[in-house]
């Protein structure tokens, strides 16, 4: 079965930027030698000088999920918790690195619930993770709210704040991150270069913590030489083209708005506005929409019997999706 548009994985439509290309290119020789300290050492200034916040409060890793995942392994076992639906590594890295995954159900589905969350914490809880934007319902979760969410958890648990959609989030402040592990205790804030700079294939990403104690334990946690030099070239380059980095997601912004009026108009909409690269489509019968759009050359990403998550890519691509649910869904164009 053909496929024209794999919508599935939340990846950005474009290819690496010129300047992100031409370095990679030149740094091909390198590939044979371990990637040096001193590399990450400056991309993780970098970082730091991009957002505010001190070099020794980040920590660069395999992919946020990576970050994740150290952390994990380096704090006290015991139990996480999040919403459910969310993005599917939660579980297997919290249970991987031994601890217990606590999945609170929200409702309505795909959406995530801060009560639900707050309720399901206890004495065994370590960490809690909060998306925002919330993968699969796009939803975020604003400042305030997370600043009063931390005041209300114990003080020993760590809260993780995953922002790997971060970039196409119109409602985020851009001191954010800084407010964040500023004005909280225990706390981090996971940032990736996989989404909005398109580097997904080189699986690198970072961590910004309210401790530098915690962050060099984090970061003792990494294993070594898991950060490629590739990826690290390539982020480092790509964080010195912040103007272009805009134009890309705000393409991506409007195909979103576009995929969103069409889904409101015909009675399809979550009644959530995604503040990601992505939409969500509820819907008990996920199977059949599902299976539709693969019909007509389209892969999305299906949570059974809660709803679908559609990739915002090209403008070929909503045209693609509007036409099939336009086709199957006995909707209007």
């Amino acid at each position: 079965m053909r496929v024209d548009f794999d919508l599935s994985r939340n990846e950005l439509p474009f290819d690496p930027l010129p300047e992100v290309r031409r370095i990679l290119e030149s740094s091909a020789d390198k590939i044979s030698r371990y990637p040096e300290d001193q590399c990450v050492n400056q991309l993780t200034a970098q970082i730091g000088e991009l957002l505010g916040v001190p070099r020794d409060r980040v920590v660069v890793g395999p992919g946020s999920v990576g970050v994740l995942d150290a952390l994990l392994h380096a704090e006290p076992k015991g139990a996480t918790v999040f919403a459910t639906p969310a993005f599917d590594e939660y579980a297997i890295l919290i249970a991987r690195a031994g601890g217990v995954p606590v999945a609170t159900v929200s409702d309505p589905p795909g959406k995530q619930s801060l009560d639900s969350i707050l309720a399901r914490v206890d004495d065994s809880t370590r960490q809690v993770i909060i998306a925002t934007p919330h993968n699969p319902s796009g939803a975020a979760v604003g400042l305030n709210e997370l600043l009063d969410f931390r005041r209300a958890l114990p003080k020993p648990v760590l809260l993780v704040v995953d922002q790997a959609y971060a970039e196409f989030d119109e409602t985020l402040p851009g001191d954010a991150v800084l407010r964040l592990v500023t004005e909280m205790d225990s706390a981090v804030v996971l940032r990736s270069f996989s989404k909005a700079y398109g580097l997904a294939g080189l699986r690198i990403g970072y961590g910004v913590f309210s401790s530098a104690v915690l962050a060099a334990r984090v970061r003792a946690a990494v294993p070594t030489y898991s950060v490629n030099s590739l990826g690290i070239t390539a982020a480092a380059e790509s964080l010195r083209h912040q103007r272009q980095l805009r134009e890309r997601v705000a393409q991506v912004i409007v195909n979103r708005k576009r995929l969103e009026e069409f889904l409101l108009h015909h009675g399809l909409f979550s009644g959530v506005v995604s503040q990601g690269n992505f939409v969500w489509v509820p819907t008990t019968d996920s199977h059949t929409v599902s299976m539709q759009a693969r019909a007509d050359g389209i892969l999305v990403r299906e949570y059974p019997g809660l709803g679908v998550r559609i990739t915002v890519q090209s403008d070929a691509s909503v045209d693609a999706v509007i036409h099939s649910l336009t086709t199957h869904c006995r909707v209007d164009a």
